[in-house]
C-alpha cells in the first residue's frame, strides 16, 4: 500500500523516527511493519500507543490550522465487505492471544510472588504506567500491584522481591521495545532466571561494592533492551546493583546532564557515561575496572 511512498527499507519495513512518523507528514505507522528486532516478545502495543499519540496531536493542530472537523462515521450493523458476525468478532484487552500464550510460559517458569510497587503522580504518564501494570498483575497470581503517591519519584514502577526492592525499576511506561526486557526482568527477579555460565553466575557474586546504573533508553530503539536486560541480569543476582532504566523522552534533563546524543546511553555511578548495546561480559567489566 505504500511501496510508492518512498518511506520503505531494503527489507520492505516502513521508516519512522522516535514517535512513529514517517517521513510523509500525518503519516504514522506502527506494529509489524515497522523495523523491529526478531528477538523481542512483542512492540506493537508500545508503538501503536506512540503513534496514536502522535497522530492525535498531528491531527488537533491541523483541525486547528484548517478549521476542518473530522467526522467520525457511524458503523452499521453488518455493514462493510468482510465483515464478521457479532458472535465471531472476538475484542481483546490490552494483549492479544498470542501475547498472552508468551506471556503466560514465562509466567508458569517464575518461582517467586513478585510486587511491582508503581509510584505515581497525577499526570499522564502516571495513569497510563498504572492502568498498565494493572493489567499485567491481573493475568497471574504471582504478580501483585501497589499504587504509591509519591510526586517527587513518578513515574516509575519497581520490582520487588520478599518485600525488599529488588534493584530494578524503569522510569516511564516500558511499552515498545522495552516490553520484552521488563518482563524479563520480572522472570530474572523471580528465579529461575536466564541461564548463565557458572564463570559469569561467580562474577557477577563477587560484587562487593555498591555500583548503580541508569540506562536511558528509546522505546523505539532496537538495541536498547539488551543492553538493558543484560544490567538488569546482573542486579536480579547481586544486591549491590542497582538498574535505573529511564524513557528518556520523558526525561529530558537526563538528556542534558549525560549530553545524550544516543541510546542506549548506560550511566555508571552519575559519572561514568558509556554508548551503545553491551552484553552482560561488558557491563562485568566497566564494574570491575
Amino acid at each position: 500500500m505504500v511501496k510508492d511512498f518512498g518511506i520503505l527499507d531494503e527489507r520492505g519495513y516502513v521508516i519512522t523516527d522516535a514517535s512513529k512518523k514517517t517521513a510523509i507528514d500525518g503519516l504514522y505507522a506502527a506494529g509489524d511493519v515497522c523495523i523491529k528486532p526478531l528477538r523481542q516478545v512483542v512492540t506493537t502495543v508500545g508503538d501503536a500507543g506512540i503513534a496514536a499519540t502522535e497522530l492525535e496531536k498531528y491531527i488537533s493542530v491541523m483541525h486547528k490550522k484548517t478549521g476542518i472537523k473530522p467526522v467520525v462515521p457511524i458503523r452499521q450493523s453488518g455493514a462493510g465487505k468482510g465483515s464478521l458476525p457479532k458472535e465471531e468478532v472476538k475484542e481483546e484487552g490490552l494483549f492479544s492471544s498470542d501475547m498472552l500464550a508468551q506471556l503466560n510460559t514465562v509466567f508458569g517458569k517464575m518461582e517467586k510472588d513478585i510486587l511491582l510497587k508503581v509510584f505515581v503522580k497525577d499526570d499522564d504518564v502516571s495513569k497510563e504506567l498504572l492502568s498498565y501494570m494493572t493489567e499485567l498483575g491481573k493475568l497471574t497470581d504471582k504478580i501483585s500491584v501497589e499504587e504509591v503517591k509519591d510526586e517527587a519519584k513518578a513515574p516509575v514502577v519497581e520490582i520487588h522481591r520478599n518485600g525488599e526492592f529488588s534493584g530494578l525499576a524503569f522510569h516511564g511506561v516500558p511499552g515498545g521495545h522495552e516490553f520484552t526486557s521488563f518482563i524479563l526482568g520480572i522472570y530474572n527477579v523471580s528465579g529461575p532466571g536466564q541461564g548463565l555460565s557458572d564463570e559469569i553466575r561467580e562474577k557477577i557474586l563477587k560484587i562487593k561494592d555498591k555500583v548503580s546504573f541508569n540506562i536511558l533508553v528509546s522505546l523505539s530503539c532496537t538495541m536498547c533492551p539488551d543492553l538493558v536486560v543484560a544490567v538488569q541480569r546482573i542486579a536480579s543476582l547481586n544486591p549491590n546493583i542497582d538498574a535505573q532504566v529511564y524513557d528518556i523522552n520523558h526525561f529530558g534533563d537526563l538528556r542534558e546532564k549525560y549530553h545524550v546524543m544516543s541510546v542506549p546511553c548506560l550511566v555508571m555511578n552519575e559519572d561514568k557515561v558509556f554508548f551503545g548495546k553491551k552484553s552482560i561480559e561488558e557491563v562485568l567489566e566497566y564494574i570491575n575496572n
